[in-house]
């Protein structure tokens, strides 16, 4: 299973080298206030890996790996922060249509979201997962020629897994962004990270009811890229953006400051 991190070519050996690379990459992005005390610095490499730091008194507190989505964006509905991390939100037909699932999400402007009281009525998501496993297949038949099991899924189902509560949970149990999905590969593209130099596969994946993600894929966990008609399925973790806006946003380039 590849890292979230590996996942967009920002792979480490140490802790201490993660630790030093981060940072810098966080303190040379953009950064923009939320609150008083709390700012968002938000990285983006060329390759379309990006970090997002929810930085307090100058010490971050939340960070995520993630890819800049271009994907479609998807009408979502109650929309509403579970924690200091995830958002739950329900994935829509269309604009006011019926739901499709409830999905669990890491936001990039959660930061925004939580500063505005964090709940939403309605918005629109771009959509992207990184991979944690994935399975490659040469078309729908031969997917479904890869199950052996009693249940047999489609080629482009989706599992918000991530949502399904243990029978017993543990005390504080929430919700996790990490989805079961498949679906047809219509469009391929190996990046390179420009800082780390390392490549990684982004795709762009149409799944249940023609919504479509982008996806990144770490090469040590998928040594070739899949190609367009392909089936790709397995477990991801999901992120995205609502396109949020602070009330009032400072957008500046600089080092962490209270």
């Amino acid at each position: 299973m590849s890292s979230h991190f590996g996942a967009i070519g920002i792979d480490v050996t140490s802790q201490e080298e993660f630790g030093e690379r981060v940072v810098s990459l966080i303190g040379a992005g953009t950064a923009r206030r939320i609150s008083k005390k709390i700012s968002e610095h938000i990285w983006t490499d060329p390759s379309g890996a990006r970090l997002v730091a929810q930085v307090h008194n100058g010490q971050i507190e939340f960070l995520l790996p993630c890819l800049a989505g271009k994907a479609p964006a998807v009408p979502v509905g109650d929309i509403r922060l579970v924690d200091d991390e995830t958002a739950m939100l329900d994935l829509l037909d269309g604009v006011g249509g019926e739901m499709i699932c409830p999905i669990a999400v890491e936001l990039e402007d959660r930061a925004v979201l939580a500063g505005s009281g964090g709940r939403l009525e309605s918005g629109s998501l771009v959509l992207a997962a990184l991979a944690e496993e994935v399975t490659v297949h040469a078309d729908a038949d031969a997917y479904s020629a890869s199950q052996d099991g009693e249940l047999e899924f489609a080629a482009d189902h989706f599992i918000p897994s991530g949502t399904f509560s243990p029978e017993e949970p543990a005390p504080g149990w929430a919700p996790s962004a990490h989805a079961l999905f498949a679906g047809e590969v219509v469009e391929v593209e190996t990046p390179v990270n420009t800082v780390t130099g390392t490549a990684f596969h982004r795709i762009r994946v149409r799944t249940i009811a023609a919504i479509e993600l982008d996806v990144a894929i770490a090469t040590t966990e998928l040594e070739r890229p899949p190609a367009r008609g392909n089936i790709v399925a397995g477990t991801f973790f999901l992120t995205g953006s609502l396109g949020l806006q602070p009330e009032n946003p400072v957008k500046r380039r600089s080092w962490f400051r209270g």
